[in-house]
């Protein structure tokens, strides 16, 4: 799912940017060929791979915001890498590459949610930066699956 995103701007701020797209991505490692084998929908995949890549055209920065309870593996803003390792898979077996985050030399590792969709990025083509972002649930609203939204901005 795609949706537009308008950056939250305090008043006399200068001339309004354009509004950032935004993808949904579920915080479903199945998502990603080589995850759960068999049981892999490569449709659902195929689908989430398309809609990154008509997001990223012309796109100028790409952040992942993560909605969720984080999990104390990357910081509440950074450039963490995709790590799969705490869910007892080999990276190797992922059929999916994301490389624009490791400049750094311990670079923080991603929850599950940033991971799969740092991975789908890489999928898409982007090979750049990406800030990701950890937003911890509100209390009081129901916990459910871990998403997040990849927002594609087409200026900084």
């Amino acid at each position: 799912m795609t949706t537009e995103h308008a950056p939250a701007r305090p008043p006399g701020a200068g001339p309004e940017a354009p509004p950032a797209t935004g993808v949904e991505v579920p915080g479903d490692a199945s998502l990603v060929p080589g995850v759960s084998g068999r049981a892999h929908d490569a449709a659902a995949s195929a689908a989430l791979v398309a809609s990154l890549r008509d997001a990223l055209r012309g796109a100028a920065r790409v952040r992942v915001v993560v909605d969720g309870v984080p999990d104390g593996t990357a910081s509440p803003s950074c450039r963490a890498v995709p790590d799969l390792g705490a869910q007892g898979v080999d990276a190797a077996r992922v059929a999916w590459r994301f490389t624009g985050n490791d400049d750094a030399v311990r670079p923080p590792r991603a929850g599950v949610a940033a991971t799969v969709a740092l991975l789908a990025l890489g999928a898409a083509g982007w090979a750049g930066p990406v800030e990701v972002h950890d937003v911890p649930v509100v209390r009081g609203t129901r916990v459910g699956r871990e998403h997040s939204t990849v927002l594609v901005e087409r200026s900084c």
